[in-house]
């Protein structure tokens, strides 16, 4: 054991001592006072250790950083390598960033087509036709079969596009006349 150390511990009980004859000619509005004190502290503390720093504000704080730590060096032909890494991080956060969010949009594009999906009327599709869509939108595997009712329906949604294209010219001539 080293002497530093018996002399911290000493330190710490005589300041201990101290705070307790100071607590202890205190008034119990004071002490009050002080609890309350305390407790926003607390608070506080927890706050700042609880609040999550936002993703954008991250990459703010990086690229200040690295900003702080250019400006400090005045030789830079030796920390090329340095440079290059913080670059490469920098740039590899701000992709993972921009596809989360895509990722995020695609999964709300996603429920929205599966909501439009459920009010297509079944008597339009047949039972394996349904069968691979489900599998296709639930993302599981599957078979052979399944892959060949989805060509077959792309198929048939090609054909009936072009038959559409069709109708709306016909339905622009009949509002001419």
């Amino acid at each position: 054991m080293s002497i530093d150390k018996w002399l911290s511990e000493k330190d710490s009980k005589e300041e201990r001592i101290r705070r307790e004859k100071a607590f202890k000619r205190l008034t119990k509005d004071e002490v009050q006072e002080l609890k309350k004190k305390k407790i926003r502290d607390v608070v506080k503390k927890e706050v700042k250790t609880n609040g999550e720093i936002s993703e954008s504000d991250k990459i703010l704080q990086e690229i200040v950083e690295f900003k702080d730590w250019l400006n400090q060096r005045t030789y830079l032909k030796g920390d090329l390598d340095k440079i290059e890494t913080w670059i490469r991080n920098l740039y590899s956060t701000i992709n993972y960033e921009s596809e989360k969010k895509v990722e995020s949009i695609n999964h709300n594009e996603k429920k929205e087509l599966i909501e439009k999906y459920r009010e297509i009327p079944i008597s339009l599709l047949d039972e394996n036709t349904r069968v691979a869509i489900n599998k296709k939108i639930r993302g599981t595997n599957r078979t052979n079969s399944d892959n060949y009712y989805l060509r077959k329906l792309k198929k048939n949604i090609q054909e009936k596009l072009k038959e559409a294209e069709y109708y709306e010219t016909l339905d622009k001539i009949l509002k001419i006349s």
